[in-house]
């Protein structure tokens, strides 16, 4: 029999079906491997997120399952359905947690090959207390997984530390990692979310991490379904609807949104006739007419209405005629006081013996689905002892009022529609807040701790509808609930929960329940920033700094949320939370600045001396082994403080106060043990050493390795941002740049797994912009990875990152723009006015260095000038970031070119201590600037005519090291360079140069740069009659283009 549901849907099935289509035709049903690392090179598939919605019963389940056959059809494709409970709204990841729950035990039955690769991606890529946390969601997934070894758990010791923002992007990460791994064993999995109107804000929050994920590469559509009379504008689902249709092009998906309807009178009329098998339609429109008139032709209230007229033998199948037979009269007497679906189907209830009319109203409180434990627990405490409840399912199902599911290996049902289960609540006046509390308090009873943690949110919602006051033992219930949704990122529901402990508790709570009533302030403080409620937040706040007996330390985690959530704000934002940081050190006896006026002594002195201190234990055999672990919480507190002040500061400018508190972190390692930001401070130290104050960069080196060695044994939540900060300001001066792409990458991994968004992202930058420009390779490269990056940190809110990117984008469009180098940093890709929206070192440093490459392969002379003019600005703004030396090598090149153009010694002397800093890097076993230390000689041997010999040879050299380690751009520039000297001196072989410089520029992209020397080239003939001095007019020189 065809789905009645369907009757009158020709349409919509069809729109539903076009977009499943839309999805699968792209990548024609190829399955990519999940893989944690970023790429750029898989093309996107389409991802399909498709509304559903219209009033309850009008048959959007039957529509959503009609892609059942389409996905039937397609090898290694899923369609799971995860449904939200009109009785537990407030339970976070309700929903979702039932739809991977299925698609967890769907992989138990495929390939071992399968289970064992997911298995060993998700094992390796969510720590601990994530993994803690997914398998409490999602139980399905311990028998892929299993459990949580110790290890992991231990190794995850100060990740509590990390700021709100950084756990719900940790939960992000986890939630795309799940969700890439799955779908690189099943693909298209089409996910079916039914009744988002009763979803949590967090389950609408996983909809949008799925949907934007631009890094799974496999077939997704999500069908999200609810009940468009239960949904007002401005509420949860309405604002992330919204929100979605704004992203819907930036993140690559396809948003549809299809009403469905009640059916026409015809198609109810279809619906008697193929149910009743009747052909002719005449016969059954009298029915038909009735059945729209009472049911205004919900498909599900129809189904129910004939269902009744059965049962109560008003509709009757004649056998010896083999027809159904009907008495039209006596079916309006019948219906006439029937108003709704509910009543009907409570008609049918009450003709239930009391026990199943009973347990009916216990399911019911329950939700939408229950284990046979769960109920017959509450039976036998609550039930009347005649029947077992066992036998009273039975019968609720023979009646089609629940039916079996799969419950994860517990024997489950679920109500056979969600109008059933409303029917079923309000089938008597007993179902009740005492009621609801009455089965809440029978399972904290008899639920074990396990089992109370697989229900807590379940239990505490049937709790907290009870009519009762002053039960501390319920509002450290509430705020056990509370906290394990704030570990799943689900705020909303955590503030909720906290509001109803805190309304548990005695009014003297300060005194005979202080501990508990602090946790609940300073957590509902922490969730209402969490929610951007700061007028709330204070409420909370306020009540805890009034309490006289609550000491700095206690109230520390609530000035610590504070601290966090300001830390992320804007420049007035952060001063708040420097200035908070620094009175709460001044409170636990670590006054930080002495006045503003010493600040600067200060930070030089301290610097020194913890510099000195660091060298001298870098410089031990047993550095790292003799530190021991900080575990004073007094000493945590500082060392946390004082992080946040070298942050604040930094991002205000304020560099001595932001070294000040560098030195202080790295001086509370080395005094009191290590922490989980020991590594970063270490790193900083070293770097600061060499970059600030010109020590020995091999000590500084040694120190930063061993920083990192110290990071290996620490917590995970800062080992993205040491090892980038070690890489960027130090390594990446003494490895090749090729061997430093692989470990940025992990940095990304690492970052990300703890929510690091910010640190993840600019580890990207690292491997896929500048490394690759840094190594001379093909700007094609930056074309193509750009876009998708510049998507992925807008999407992640990574501003600063997404705007250097544009930045080096705009710079690569202008050298290969066919009509030649276009010199200023501006564009349809970036322009500093519409762009640069915050104002940050990274930033402007990145102007200096851009601006600086567009006028070195445009005009040389106005580079040379620009040289002289800001000198070292790049490496002020941004000391010791390893682009600095390719800055300062192309800066010397301009200055030499206009010492030997314009023969005047402020040229010659600038160059010549870039020539002298570039020797020290070699000599400090930099292994990426030979070339660059060739070539500078070179020019300096080109200034004289005693050395020329000298400077063809070094030339040569130049090119042949730039071409050996592959730089394309710098086989060009050595290249040009030499042609230009040639030409200086009327030497043969300049067209050759001129020509292999083209070639190279040609082979990195830069087509503007090759147009601009073939029309120089034109005005060289190669003879050397032809050549003129280099200063009389109309001299054939390149100087410039070059």
């Amino acid at each position: 029999m065809p789905d009645l549901g369907l009757f009158g849907r020709e349409e919509e099935v069809s729109t539903l079906q076009s977009c499943f289509q839309r999805m699968v035709a792209k990548t024609e049903g190829t399955i990519v491997r999940c893989d944690v690392n970023f790429t750029t090179d898989i093309p996107q598939a389409d991802k399909e997120l498709v509304f559903v919605l219209g009033h309850s019963g009008v048959g959007k389940s039957s529509l959503t399952r009609s892609l059942m056959k389409d996905v039937a059809r397609l090898e290694n494709a899923l369609f799971v359905e995860g449904k939200f409970d009109l009785t537990t709204s407030n339970e976070p990841y309700s929903g979702v947690s039932k739809a991977f729950g299925t698609l967890c035990r769907q992989l138990l039955s495929h390939s071992e090959e399968s289970i064992a690769a997911v298995s060993d991606l998700l094992s390796k890529e969510l720590n601990g207390e994530v993994q803690d946390l997914l398998l409490g969601l999602i139980p399905e997934l311990s028998e892929i997984i299993g459990l949580p070894t110790n290890a992991k758990k231990s190794a995850v010791k100060n990740i509590s530390s990390s700021s709100l923002e950084n756990r719900q992007e940790r939960w992000k990460y986890s939630f795309r990692l799940l969700s890439r791994a799955l779908n690189s064993v099943f693909s298209p999995i089409v996910l079916v979310l039914d009744d988002l109107q009763w979803a949590d804000v967090s389950s609408l929050q996983v909809i949008d991490y799925l949907v934007s994920d631009m890094q799974n590469f496999n077939q997704l559509m999500i069908i999200g379904c609810f009940r468009s009379e239960e949904v007002m504008e401005g509420d949860a689902l309405s604002r992330s609807v919204e929100r979605l249709k704004e992203r819907e092009r930036k993140c690559g998906f396809n948003l549809t949104e299809i009403t469905v309807h009640s059916c026409a009178l015809k198609d109810v009329n279809k619906i008697m006739m193929t149910k009743l098998s009747i052909e002719d339609e005449n016969e059954t429109l009298g029915l038909a007419k009735l059945c729209y008139k009472r049911t205004l032709g919900n498909p599900f209230f129809v189904l129910q209405f004939m269902a009744m007229l059965e049962k109560e033998d008003l509709l009757q199948f004649n056998r010896s005629e083999s027809k159904w037979t009907w008495d039209i009269v006596k079916i309006k007497e019948r219906v006439c006081f029937m108003s709704d679906v509910v009543d009907l189907l409570q008609g049918r209830m009450r003709k239930m013996s009391e026990d199943v009319q009973l347990l009916l109203q216990y399911a019911a409180c329950i939700g939408t689905s229950f284990t046979l434990d769960t109920i017959d627990t509450i039976w036998n405490e609550h039930g009347t002892g005649k029947s077992p409840a066992l036998g009273l399912l039975q019968v609720m199902q023979d009646e089609q009022f629940v039916e079996p599911y799969d419950g994860g290996g517990d024997d489950g049902y679920k109500w056979f529609h969600d109008k059933v289960q409303e029917a079923a609540i309000s089938l008597t006046d007993i179902v009740n807040d005492a009621f609801k509390f009455k089965i809440g308090k029978t399972l904290v009873s008899a639920l074990n701790d396990k089992q109370m943690d697989r229900k807590l949110f379940d239990v505490v919602d049937m709790i907290n509808h009870g009519d009762v006051s002053a039960r501390p033992d319920l509002a450290a219930l509430n705020l056990r609930a509370a906290e394990k949704a704030e570990g799943l990122s689900a705020f909303e529901s955590a503030k909720s929960y906290v509001q109803c402990g805190i309304a548990l508790l005695p009014r003297d709570c300060w005194t005979s329940h202080k501990d508990l009533t602090l946790a609940l302030y300073s957590l509902g403080t922490k969730m209402q920033l969490a929610l951007d409620n700061r007028e709330a937040a204070t409420t909370f706040s306020d009540a805890v700094f009034a309490r006289e007996n609550i000491s700095v330390m206690e109230r520390l985690p609530l000035s610590m949320a504070f601290i966090e959530k300001l830390s992320a704000g804007e420049a007035g934002a952060k001063k708040e939370a420097l200035d908070m940081s620094l009175s709460l050190l001044n409170e636990l006896n670590y006054p930080l600045v002495w006045s503003k006026k010493t600040v600067a002594i200060q930070a030089i002195h301290n610097l020194l001396k913890v510099m000195k201190a660091t060298m001298k234990w870098a410089s031990k055999k047993d550095g790292v082994a003799s530190m021991i672990e900080m575990t004073d919480p007094k000493n945590l507190a500082i060392t946390r403080l004082l992080e946040r002040v070298g942050f604040c500061s930094y991002h205000l400018e304020l560099i001595f106060l932001s070294g000040l508190s560098i030195s202080h972190q790295a001086r509370m390692t080395l005094k009191y043990g290590t922490n989980d930001l020991s590594g970063v401070a270490l790193v900083n130290i070293g770097f600061m050493a060499w970059a600030v104050l010109k020590e020995d960069f091999g000590t500084s080196l040694m120190c930063v390795q061993k920083a990192l060695s110290i990071q290996d044994s620490l917590g995970p939540r800062y080992e993205g941002h040491a090892r980038w900060t070690g890489h960027i300001l130090c390594l990446c001066w003494h490895l090749p740049f090729e061997n430093c792409v692989a470990p940025a990458l992990e940095f990304y991994k690492s970052a990300m797994r703890v929510g690091d968004v910010e640190y993840g992202t600019w580890s990207l930058v690292l491997a896929f912009s500048w490394l690759p420009y840094a190594m001379g390779h093909s700007l094609t490269a930056i074309l193509k990875d750009s876009p998708q990056l510049i998507s992925c940190f807008e999407e992640l809110c990574q501003t600063e990152q997404a705007i250097i990117i544009k930045m080096l984008l705009q710079m690569v469009q202008n050298l290969t723009n066919r009509d030649g180098i276009v010199p200023e940093l501006e564009g349809n890709t970036f322009s500093a006015e519409r762009d640069i929206m915050v104002t940050s070192g990274p930033i402007y440093g990145n102007v200096v260095f851009v601006e600086g490459e567009l006028l070195l392969l445009s005009n040389i002379d106005l580079a040379a000038e620009r040289a002289l003019r800001d000198g070292d600005k790049y490496q002020k703004i941004l000391p010791g970031v390893f682009l600095g030396m390719i800055e300062m090598f192309h800066r010397g090149i301009a200055l030499f070119a206009a010492a030997r153009r314009h023969k005047k010694r402020k040229y010659r002397t600038n160059a010549n201590k870039i020539r002298k800093t570039v020797k020290q890097w070699i000599k400090d076993g930099n292994p990426n600037v030979e070339h660059y230390d060739l070539l500078l000689d070179a020019e300096h041997a080109a200034l004289s005519s005693k050395t020329y010999a000298k400077a063809h040879k070094l030339y040569q050299a130049s090119i042949e090291s730039a071409i050996k380690i592959g730089h394309l751009m710098h086989s060009g520039l050595c290249n040009e360079r030499y042609a230009d000297f040639l030409l200086h001196t009327c030497s043969d072989g300049a067209v050759h140069r001129m020509t292999e410089a083209i070639r190279f520029y040609g082979e990195w992209g830069a087509v503007g740069k090759v147009k601009q020397l073939k029309h120089q080239i034109r005005g060289i003939d190669g003879s050397k009659e032809a050549c003129k001095t280099p200063t009389e007019p109309g001299s054939p020189q390149l100087s410039n283009s070059l």
